[in-house]
């Protein structure tokens, strides 16, 4: 829902969370030894700690509630916690449903309006492409899940959040789904998922989509037109030069001198941007945050908001990898690694963990990730 009714998916979610903690039974602690839930509770005891003594008061605190989403893991997985197995029908179809609806929104408001970054109907055009990228990739879990031929159609998922993000001008997703499309293919080859011979006919095959895509006017489009100027200030400078980028690498600096001044604990929550700003070759005054999460944590919470977010990051992969052997136990790991690359490759350039639907986005990822470990084959 969160591709296209942003603040309902994220009420519907938080909801059963929170009403699922209250009806936590003491058989469901055994959850807690999962990677996918001791993970997320590590880091926000880290971002505990750290937040009150960066900020000087107990006002800190209020910080934990950015990443409060991941408590929602905890009741969701004990749900999901079975005797047997768990079957996933709906779940791949559901995600490229979802990844559908992006593109159908932003394809509408594009033809409608002529507006040059879509997705401003649904919500930020960044946090839009974000969230169309996630379920594209999520639905790739219906390779694993489904069997038959009619299972390729869950490849439609990348392709309609690609669509997405092109009409959204966000250019940190499209490198992200490039990002996240070469970590697939390198897992699928060493994880031996599929032969040679498929992996050449894919490989053709998504070139002849690019360049039928590339004919259609997909190269004109907003986000692929600043990817290309960028490459080409990379090729000649070294560096982008538009404003933008000056002022994240600018806001990137100021981050990391804040984090070198308090390397430990940080500056708390609410303080750490103003600080950042104070440090700043050229200052950049007010703004919600450092547009990259390793500059967000690093500066709040020092050391340990970076241990935070290696444990918040990195749960889905671990649970995967730790999971019990099953006949899809390598393709889960394929699908939580190349979103755990994902959701890092979009936080360089803005801020994923702490923005509301993006986090509630990865909390959910959390929850498939921990279902389809032990679903059916």
């Amino acid at each position: 829902m969160t591709a296209v009714a942003p603040e309902a998916g994220n009420i519907l979610y938080l909801a059963a969370g929170g009403i699922g903690l209250l009806l936590l039974r003491p058989a469901d602690g055994a959850v807690i030894r999962r990677p996918i839930v001791w993970m997320p509770l590590l880091g926000i005891a880290l971002l505990a700690v750290a937040y009150p003594i960066g900020a000087g008061s107990t006002s800190g605190l209020i910080g934990v509630v950015f990443v409060a989403p991941f408590l929602a893991v905890i009741p969701l997985v004990a749900l999901a916690r079975t005797d047997g197995a768990v079957h996933l029908p709906f779940v791949p179809t559901l995600s490229l449903a979802g990844s559908a609806g992006a593109a159908a929104m932003a394809t509408n408001e594009f033809l409608l309006t002529g507006v040059e970054r879509a997705g401003e109907s649904v919500a930020n055009p960044i946090h839009f492409a974000d969230v169309a990228l996630a379920l594209g990739f999520l639905s790739l879990l219906g390779l694993t899940s489904n069997k038959g031929a009619w299972r390729y159609a869950f490849l439609l998922g990348p392709m309609f959040a690609g669509l997405a993000i092109a009409l959204s001008g966000t250019r940190g997703a499209v490198v992200a789904e490039v990002a996240m499309a070469a970590v697939a293919v390198i897992l699928v080859a060493s994880l031996g998922l599929v032969q040679r011979r498929t992996m050449i006919v894919g490989a053709l095959a998504g070139v002849g989509v690019i360049a039928v895509a590339l004919l259609a006017g997909l190269g004109q489009t907003s986000a692929v037109q600043r990817v290309l100027v960028d490459l080409g200030d990379l090729a000649r400078f070294s560096l982008p030069t538009d404003l933008s980028t000056s002022i994240r690498l600018n806001m990137y600096e100021s981050g990391f001198r804040a984090f070198l001044a308090s390397p430990i604990f940080g500056h708390g929550p609410l303080n750490f941007v103003a600080v950042a700003d104070s440090l700043a070759a050229v200052p950049f005054g007010a703004a919600p945050h450092l547009h990259n999460d390793l500059a967000d944590f690093a500066a709040s919470a020092g050391i340990l908001g970076l241990l935070a977010y290696a444990m918040l990051l990195l749960a889905p992969v671990v649970e995967a990898i730790t999971a019990p052997d099953s006949a899809h136990k390598r393709g889960v790991i394929v699908v939580a690694a190349t979103l755990t690359a994902g959701y890092f490759v979009m936080g360089l350039t803005n801020a994923m963990f702490g923005i509301l639907t993006v986090t509630v986005v990865y909390t959910a990822i959390c929850v498939v990730v921990a279902m389809a470990t032990q679903a059916e084959a």
